[in-house]
């Protein structure tokens, strides 16, 4: 680039050459052409920059189509092998069967027991049942069981007394 006595210096001869009335015009121009021409680079840069990112989105493109297309043949890869195990199954299924009845003779199957798994607990009628024999046996009526206070009376002669 040019140092500050070079820029000095040119601007000393444009002062001479062009004199003071349109030397202010002249720097008006080269001003707007050095404008127009940082403009057009950058507007070059920014259109050199798009290129590379569109060149960069294709082979990203390319190798997501390659990874389509290879995902894509172990799928049907895949999808026949399910498909011939899906056929075999099914002729399998379709034979007929051998005869496998117990009518052919051989002695039978044992006979199937379970152990428990809990112990019974009495039922609710059973229950009622030992409640009444109970009743029975200690001689109590009915309505003896339920007497009008809920507990047991207070004895007062072991209450300590408190004065107030």
């Amino acid at each position: 680039m040019l140092d500050f006595g070079e820029i000095l210096l040119i601007g000393a001869v444009a002062l001479v050459v062009l004199g003071p009335e349109r030397l202010p015009q002249a720097a008006r121009t080269l001003g707007q052409w050095i404008g127009k021409l940082q403009n057009y680079v950058s507007q070059m840069r920014v259109e050199f920059d798009r290129e590379f990112h569109l060149a960069d989105l294709r082979r990203l493109g390319e190798e997501a189509r390659a990874s389509a297309r290879s995902v894509e043949t172990a799928v049907r890869s895949a999808a026949t092998g399910v498909e011939s195990e899906i056929t075999k199954v099914a002729t399998d299924a379709m034979a007929p069967l051998g005869d496998n009845s117990w009518s052919s003779g051989g002695p039978p199957p044992p006979p199937m027991s379970f152990a428990r798994r809990y112990r019974p607990r009495p039922s609710i009628d059973d229950l009622t049942q030992e409640i009444e024999r109970l009743k029975r046996q200690l001689a109590l009526p009915d309505g003896a069981a339920r007497s009008r206070q809920k507990f047991a009376p207070r004895a007062r002669i072991n209450r300590p007394r408190v004065r107030r």
